[in-house]
């Protein structure tokens, strides 16, 4: 018998899911000195996705530049 999805676990599988994408973004931003082209790349993505997570998460990219 297969357990039933509630909202909370959708919920919880949601946040996890986002909290990994902003590790990720926020490491690909470290790494590349805060340049959003040169992340996106690194993460497998456009410029313009990457953007909008960065938007999405209200990531400050200026806390990256050198």
């Amino acid at each position: 018998m297969k357990p039933q999805r509630t909202a909370i676990h959708r919920d919880f599988l949601k946040s996890l899911v986002a909290d990994y994408e902003k590790m990720m973004i926020f490491a690909a931003l470290a790494r590349t000195g805060g340049n959003q082209s040169q992340a996106a790349k690194l993460l497998g993505t456009t410029k313009r996705i990457l953007t909008y997570k960065v938007h999405k998460y209200a990531i400050d990219t200026e806390q990256f530049r050198p």
